[in-house]
């Protein structure tokens, strides 16, 4: 991968763009940060429009889809698999298990430990929504071809499960 150095702070930046010569000033609209967030909210969008009606939030459809497969999550693993605070997630969990999508029991090893589980109330609507749900995200994506799509979730599985991070 070609870098360059940014004249501003002296860090190494990847380059990207189709002009090879080009400088990328870190703190554009250009930098990959910038770009990830705002495809983030242009996916949250359209996830949040297609939650409509169903009763669940953006963060109570993730959760139910964290715990649908991988059933048994402590509130603080919840919340990092769900990009929320263990605060934000007791009040999501709280609100799950109101609505009868959720149960918790205390955990086998003792303590104050609760794992979450999916129940089959929220088994049912969680199949119901996807649907909606991976059709709005191909919305979001339609720029993409499927090969492009593919290969952007492989860059963003490198990414978030990169040990470095």
């Amino acid at each position: 991968m070609e870098l360059y150095v940014n004249q501003v702070n002296k860090d190494a930046i990847p380059r990207t763009g189709r002009d090879p010569s080009a400088t990328i000033d870190p703190m554009s609209e250009v930098t990959a940060s910038y770009l990830i967030g705002r495809a983030d909210r242009i996916i949250s969008t359209h996830l949040e429009a297609a939650l409509q009606g169903s009763g669940l939030s953006l963060a109570e459809f993730t959760t139910l889809s964290v715990l649908a497969a991988r059933p048994g999550l402590s509130n603080a693993r919840l919340a990092r698999r769900s990009l929320v605070t263990p605060q934000a997630m007791h009040k999501v969990i709280r609100s799950l298990e109101e609505a009868g999508l959720v149960t918790r029991t205390a955990a086998p090893h003792g303590g104050r430990t609760l794992e979450a589980e999916i129940t089959e109330a929220g088994s049912t609507l969680l199949n119901e929504i996807v649907p909606r749900t991976a059709a709005a995200e191909a919305r979001a994506l339609a720029a993409l071809d499927p090969t492009e799509r593919d290969e952007l979730a492989r860059l963003l599985t490198l990414v978030t499960t990169s040990p470095r991070t």
